[in-house]
């Protein structure tokens, strides 16, 4: 997994201060170590968590972990959606 520690703890915290039951998870590039670059793409699983959420989520990562490119999911924990279940299938639980 290609995120710090650091990245790792900050991302936690600021989605467990609005919903200290979300479930959250990177998957994409990130996800293999051999690669290099790419952004940072999370899926957060939580029933409490809306757009209004997400918008404040990215804002606060801007903040603590600079200007990255972030990709920020937020589906319920029960999510059928297949694009869900496929990032699922490869994600890492932070």
């Amino acid at each position: 997994m290609r995120l710090s520690s650091q990245d790792r703890h900050l991302i936690k915290q600021t989605i467990y201060q609005l919903d200290p039951q979300a479930q959250v998870y990177l998957f994409g590039s990130r996800v293999d170590d051999n690669k290099k670059g790419g952004d940072i793409d999370l899926l957060v699983l939580s029933t409490h968590l809306g757009f209004t959420a997400q918008r404040q989520i990215k804002l606060k990562l801007y903040e603590l972990i600079g200007e990255q490119k972030i990709d920020l999911i937020i589906a319920p924990e029960t999510s059928a959606d297949p694009f869900v279940q496929l990032v699922l299938a490869e994600a890492v639980l932070l």
